[in-house]
């Protein structure tokens, strides 16, 4: 239990920010983007990317000290992506 008297004892950070998510497909291709909050409070960057046909893929995250820088980097590339082909999926 967190002893909110105490000062020194936190509790987990809570955020109602809700995930931003991008999908993108091309022919046999899917690429998504998530931007969120982890426990710590810094917002992450998650991508995913695979084949509709053999099911393989990948995935890797990065971490953003504010909202903006991940924003930015979430924008950035689903530009890419369209110059490439992808069309964005609602």
């Amino acid at each position: 239990m967190i002893d909110e008297v105490d000062g020194v004892t936190q509790g987990l950070p809570v955020h109602s920010d809700s995930p931003i998510r991008r999908r993108f497909v091309a022919a046999d291709r899917t690429y998504s983007l998530m931007l969120s909050r982890d426990l710590l409070g810094d917002w992450v960057l998650m991508q995913t990317w695979g084949s509709r046909v053999n099911k393989h893929g990948g995935g890797k995250s990065r971490a953003f000290d504010s909202f903006e820088a991940g924003l930015a980097a979430l924008s950035a590339l689903g530009r890419v992506r369209q110059e490439r082909g992808y069309q964005l999926v609602d």
